[in-house]
């Protein structure tokens, strides 16, 4: 699941592959604002046919947990 968060994230987001890690922190890490965030997250949702909560997010803070979320949804 990893990999394929870490693809979206590489295409949508202009991020690097290589700085991207499941310890990666969103936000101190790689300094993604709000509007990253939707435009990621509406790529997640579209690629997977699943929503993901808006309260789910905040609790997120790396590449991992968003990941975690992610396979968590599409079981």
């Amino acid at each position: 699941m990893f990999e394929e968060i870490r693809d979206i994230m590489v295409s949508t987001l202009d991020i690097d592959e290589d700085t991207l890690t499941p310890e990666t922190n969103l936000r101190t890490d790689l300094d993604i604002d709000s509007l990253d965030l939707v435009e990621f997250v509406s790529e997640v949702e579209s690629h997977f046919g699943i929503m993901i909560p808006q309260d789910s997010l905040e609790s997120i803070q790396t590449v991992g947990d968003f990941a975690g979320l992610v396979e968590k949804l599409t079981k």
